[in-house]
C-alpha cells in the first residue's frame, strides 16, 4: 500500500476523536499557562487518563470500524500508535507554546 493512501487512512481514523483531544489538549495548556510548572505532572497524567479513555471508547464502539482498515492492510496497532503519537506530539508543542507565552 502507498503512503499517501495510508496518511490519509490515518486521518480518516484520527478524524473521528480529534475534536475531543484537541480541546483537552488546550484545557491542558490553558491551565498550564495559568499554574505554571506545579501543575505539569498532573496535566500529563490528566491528558494519558483521557486519551486512555477515548482509546477504550473507540475500540469499544467502534470495532467494525478496525475491521474496515483491516482489509485495506492498516493494524489496529499502527492505527492507535500513529494515532497517539501525533497527538501526545500535538499536546507538547501546545505545552511548549504556553510555555512561551508565560
Amino acid at each position: 500500500m502507498n503512503t499517501r493512501k495510508q496518511i490519509r487512512l490515518l486521518l480518516t481514523f484520527y478524524s473521528g476523536f480529534f475534536p475531543a483531544t484537541l480541546v483537552i489538549s488546550l484545557a491542558c495548556a490553558g491551565l498550564f499557562l495559568y499554574l505554571g510548572m506545579a501543575a505539569l505532572t498532573v496535566l500529563i497524567w490528566f491528558k494519558v487518563f483521557t486519551l486512555g479513555i477515548i482509546a477504550y471508547y473507540i475500540s469499544k464502539y467502534k470495532y467494525k470500524e478496525f475491521l474496515y482498515y483491516q482489509n485495506l492492510g492498516i493494524s489496529k496497532i499502527f492505527l492507535w500508535t500513529a494515532s497517539l503519537t501525533f497527538e501526545l506530539l500535538i499536546f507538547g508543542l501546545l505545552l511548549i507554546l504556553s510555555l512561551k507565552l508565560s
